[in-house]
C-alpha cells in the first residue's frame, strides 16, 4: 500500500479527499453546527448517536407503558422528540458549565458508583460483569461510552447538588400546609330534592322557542351514512346438516374421553413411620375401629389425612391410586407400602364414571365439525368474493351467490342510529366506521378483517350531512329539557333562598328543613381530603371550606337532581409539630419541588446565556416521522 500510495495517481486521489474534507468542514462551520450534531449548547455537542440512543430508549419505554409498539408518527404525536431533545439540551448546558468550572470525578468514585448500581447486580446481589456488558449491549453502548456518560452524569449531579441541595421547606409554608391538610370541620346540611319544587308545567311557545334557539347545538343532527356490508365468518357459512350421523359417530368414538366424567372419590391417606405401627392400626380397623379413631390415635386430625375429592390420575403413587379406587365405599385398605412409606387409605363419597351417550351430544358434535369445515373453506370463499368484486359484482350479487346476508344500516360516526341509540352487531365496528366515514359513495373499499379469520366488505350508499334540526323535529325532547332545566334553576334558587335566611336572617337550618319535611344531617371530622358521605357531594365539601365557623353555602348534590344547603358548625385545628412523621413525607416532597425549581431556573438561564443551536435536518433524520 505504501508503494502504490507514492505514485502520482494516488497523490491526486489523496489531494481530492483533502479538498473534500476541507470544503465539508468549512460548510459545517458556516452553518454553525456539524451535520453529525443534532444540537450544540455552548461548546458542548449533542451528537446524532446520542440523540438516537436516547430517543430509541424513550420509544421503548413508552411502548412498554402503553402495551404496544409505538410508530414514529405516534411518537411525534406524543411530543417525544421535543421531550428527549429538551432533556439532552438541559444536560448539555450542565455539562458545559461543569467543564467551565473544572468539575471532575475520580476513577475510584466512578468504579464505586457503577459497582453499587442496582441495575448491574446479578443473582448473587453483587456487581455482575457479564450482566453489566449484556445490559450495555441492549442499549447499544460500549463500556467506554457508558463510563463517559456516567462521568458526565456524576458531574451534573455535583453541580445540581451544589445549587439546590441546601434548599429546605420554610417553616411558615410547612405550618400553612399542615393547617390546610389537617383542619377538620363539623358540618350540618340538608339535601333538597327536585321533588321539593312544584311542577313547572309546560313552556309557552315563546319560552320553548327561546330555549331551543339558545341550545340549538344540543339537538344538531350528526352526519349519517347508509352503509351496506356483507360479513363472512365461519359461523356465517357453517352447515351442521351437511355432517352425517356416521361422521359424528366416528368423531365421538375417537374422542370419547372428552364426553366422559371420570370416577371420583373422597380419599384419606394415613402415613406411618414404620410398617409394624401400620399393621397394628390395620388390625384395629378390621376389629371394628373407625378410620377417624385410627387417625386420632396417630396424633393427627382428619384434615391432616384428607386428600380431597380426586380422580385416579390425581394420586401420584400408583399403589395408593389402585387401592383407593378398588375399595368399597367407607372402607379402609390394608397396609400399602407406597412411595412415601407404609400407608392406609380410606375412601368415601363414590361418584362413578359417567359417559354422555352419543345421542345427547350428537348435535353439539355436528356443530363443531361444521365450524371446523367452515374455517377450512373460508379462505377459498374469500378469494372468490374478491375475484367477483374485481369483476364488478355488487355486494347484493355477492351476498346472493354465497348465501350471505346483505345488511344495510344508517349510522353516525359513533355507531349510533338517527335516534342516538347504538346500532347492534356491527362487525369490526371501529374499523368499519372509520373506513366508511373516510370513504364516499361509489368508492370500491378494501375488505376489513374480523375476528376468527373473517372479512367484511362494505359500501357507502348515501350521505346525509350534519345539520341543525328544526324545533318540530325534536319538540318533545326540547320540552323535556326545558322542564328539567327550569326545575334545576328553581331548585338552585330555593337553596340560595334558604341559605340567605340561615346565614343573614337568623333562621335555623332545622326550621328550614322542617318547612320542607326534610331532615338535617350532621357530619364531623371532614377534612379537605376526606371522602364525603354518600349524600354529600364533593362540591359541597369544597364549599364547606369556603369560609369560617358559621359559614353557610349551597352546592349541587351528589345526585344531579339535588341541591345542598350547609352550615359549618365547628372548625378544629391540629397544632403543628416540626418533624411530625404525619407530614414529613409531604414536607420532603415540597422541599424537593423547591430544589427542582431552583435547578430548572438555573438550567434555563444557562441555556439562554450559552445559546442552543439545533440541526432540524439531523433531528428529522433520526425520528423518521412523516
Amino acid at each position: 500500500m505504501r508503494r502504490y500510495a507514492s505514485g502520482w495517481v494516488a497523490q491526486i486521489l489523496i489531494g481530492i479527499l483533502i479538498v473534500s474534507f476541507a470544503i465539508w468542514g468549512i460548510a459545517g462551520a458556516l452553518s454553525g453546527i456539524n451535520t453529525n450534531t443534532v444540537a450544540q449548547v455552548g461548546n458542548t455537542e449533542i451528537t446524532v448517536v446520542d440523540f438516537d440512543r436516547a430517543y430509541r430508549g424513550a420509544i421503548d419505554n413508552l411502548s412498554q407503558r402503553v402495551g404496544q409498539a409505538i410508530t414514529p408518527d405516534q411518537a411525534k404525536a406524543f411530543g417525544l422528540p421535543n421531550q428527549v431533545l429538551g432533556q439532552l439540551i438541559a444536560e448539555a448546558a450542565l455539562d458545559d458549565q461543569a467543564d467551565t468550572l473544572g468539575l471532575g470525578v475520580s476513577q475510584d468514585t466512578l468504579i464505586k458508583e457503577i459497582g453499587e448500581d442496582p441495575a448491574f447486580k446479578g443473582p448473587a446481589g453483587t456487581f455482575d460483569r457479564t450482566f453489566f456488558v449484556q445490559r450495555l449491549r441492549q442499549r447499544g453502548m460500549t463500556e467506554d461510552d457508558y463510563v463517559m456518560e456516567r462521568e458526565a452524569s456524576e458531574k451534573r449531579r455535583q453541580l445540581a447538588a451544589t445549587l439546590s441541595a441546601g434548599a429546605t421547606l420554610p417553616t411558615a409554608l410547612a405550618e400553612a400546609l399542615h393547617a390546610y391538610q389537617t383542619e377538620a370541620r363539623t358540618i350540618s346540611y340538608i339535601v333538597i330534592p327536585a321533588s321539593a319544587i312544584p311542577d313547572v308545567g309546560q313552556p309557552n311557545a315563546d319560552e320553548l322557542t327561546a330555549y331551543f334557539n339558545d341550545h340549538k347545538a344540543d339537538w344538531r343532527a350528526p352526519e349519517m351514512r347508509e352503509i351496506s356490508y356483507v360479513k363472512l365468518q365461519p359461523e356465517d357459512i357453517l352447515d351442521p346438516q351437511a355432517i352425517t350421523d356416521a361422521d359424528a359417530q366416528k368423531y365421538y368414538d375417537a374422542n370419547k374421553t372428552s364426553y366422559t366424567t371420570p370416577e371420583t372419590r373422597h380419599v384419606y391417606q394415613l402415613i406411618f413411620t414404620d410398617e409394624s405401627t401400620a399393621q397394628a392400626a390395620a388390625a384395629s380397623l378390621k376389629g371394628g375401629a373407625t378410620f377417624e379413631s385410627a387417625v386420632e390415635g396417630s396424633g393427627r386430625k382428619m384434615e391432616d389425612a384428607d386428600l380431597g375429592v380426586v380422580t385416579r390420575d390425581k394420586l401420584i403413587d400408583p399403589k395408593v391410586a389402585e387401592a383407593a379406587f378398588s375399595l368399597a365405599p367407607n372402607t379402609a385398605s390394608d397396609v400399602i407400602v407406597g412411595s412415601f412409606g407404609p400407608v392406609i387409605v380410606y375412601a368415601t363419597d363414590l361418584m362413578p364414571e359417567h359417559v354422555k351417550p352419543f345421542d345427547e351430544v350428537k348435535d353439539e358434535i355436528k356443530q363443531d365439525l361444521a365450524l371446523t369445515a367452515a374455517r377450512n373453506d373460508i379462505a377459498t370463499i374469500r378469494d372468490s368474493i374478491e375475484d367477483a368484486k374485481a369483476g364488478g359484482a355488487t355486494l347484493d350479487e355477492i351476498a346472493t351467490k354465497n348465501k350471505l346476508k346483505l345488511v344495510k344500516v344508517d349510522v353516525d360516526q359513533s355507531g349510533n342510529d338517527a335516534e342516538g341509540k347504538p346500532v347492534d352487531d356491527l362487525p369490526a365496528k371501529d374499523a368499519l366506521l372509520k373506513g366508511a366515514f373516510e370513504s364516499d359513495v361509489g368508492i370500491d373499499n378494501a375488505s376489513i378483517p374480523t375476528d376468527d379469520n373473517g372479512s367484511v366488505w362494505y359500501a357507502v350508499n348515501s350521505i346525509n350531512p350534519a345539520h341543525d334540526r328544526t324545533l318540530d323535529e325534536v319538540r318533545q325532547k326540547v320540552v323535556d329539557a326545558w322542564r328539567k332545566a327550569t326545575t334545576a334553576d328553581r331548585l338552585a334558587a330555593k337553596a340560595k333562598e334558604i341559605a340567605d335566611s340561615v346565614g343573614t336572617k337568623g333562621e335555623t337550618l332545622e326550621a328550614a328543613a322542617s318547612a320542607l319535611s326534610l331532615k338535617v344531617e350532621t357530619d364531623s371530622g371532614q377534612t379537605r381530603g376526606s371522602k364525603p358521605p354518600a349524600d354529600f357531594s364533593v362540591d359541597a365539601l369544597k364549599a364547606a371550606f369556603g369560609g369560617p365557623k358559621g359559614h353557610v353555602a349551597t352546592a349541587p348534590g351528589a345526585d344531579p337532581d339535588q341541591q345542598i344547603v350547609l352550615k359549618v358548625d365547628d372548625v378544629t385545628e391540629t397544632p403543628f409539630k416540626a418533624g411530625d412523621p404525619a407530614v414529613a413525607a409531604v414536607e420532603k416532597q415540597l422541599a424537593e419541588a423547591i430544589q427542582n425549581d431552583l435547578l430548572q431556573q438555573y438550567v434555563n438561564e444557562l441555556q439562554n446565556s450559552l445559546g442552543a443551536s439545533i440541526n432540524q435536518t439531523a433531528v428529522q433524520r433520526v425520528i423518521g416521522a412523516s
